[in-house]
């Protein structure tokens, strides 16, 4: 009977650990995880920042939206990364600068980027890493257009690619910030309840 209870508390040991350990990660794509707190962290940026500017009218993701945008930025980042990686699509520190001194001009200067970057819901601590996969998007839309594919088809057949990376790699998402749909490679809003509560009919 003692042997038993061992087992059992043992068990429920590595249940509970597991369970600990499965709630705190957000989102895994391949050999990469984070945590609720990486995707936190952007999320209380860009909040606190609203704070700062005038945000009138301006359409703001607000709770779960925001979580599941922060989540999806994590995630199209990695994505990109192996995709410039295996198609050797680099990436050069002085790419960022330029295109982040172009985006200012754009914005009107260094002043009128906080508001800019509260109006697109990005941290400004994600400035670098979203330059990064604009630049790595256009380089990967120049390739397919030069590979003999329209303007307008390039769009879907980045699309195509990101996707299938996604599939190769493997995506989890918890189910706090929504379901992933690997058709899309996108998280969609999802059921929190997790089926618990249904719609009346």
């Amino acid at each position: 009977m003692k042997l038993f209870k061992k087992v059992i508390t043992t068990v429920l040991a590595t249940l509970v650990l597991t369970s600990c350990s499965s709630m705190n990660s957000a989102i895994t794509i391949g050999d990469k995880e984070f945590s609720t707190s990486d995707v936190q962290k952007p999320v209380d940026e860009v909040l606190r920042d609203r704070k700062l500017v005038d945000t009138t009218g301006m359409q703001l993701a607000e709770a779960d939206e925001l979580l599941r945008n922060q989540a999806q930025f994590f995630i199209v980042g990695v994505l990109l990364d192996r995709i410039s990686t295996d198609k050797k699509l680099s990436v050069t520190n002085a790419d960022i600068a330029a295109r982040r001194t172009e985006i200012l001009t754009q914005v009107g200067g260094e002043s009128e980027l906080p508001k800019a970057l509260v109006g697109a819901s990005l941290a400004q601590s994600n400035l670098d890493a979203y330059l990064k996969i604009l630049i790595i998007s256009e380089k990967l839309s120049k390739d397919v257009i030069l590979s003999g594919a329209s303007p307008e088809q390039a769009a879907e057949e980045v699309n195509k690619i990101v996707v299938a990376v996604a599939k190769k790699l493997g995506v989890k998402v918890n189910p706090k910030y929504g379901t992933w749909n690997p058709d899309t490679a996108s998280i969609e809003s999802g059921d929190i309840t997790d089926g618990a509560v249904t719609p009346a009919p």
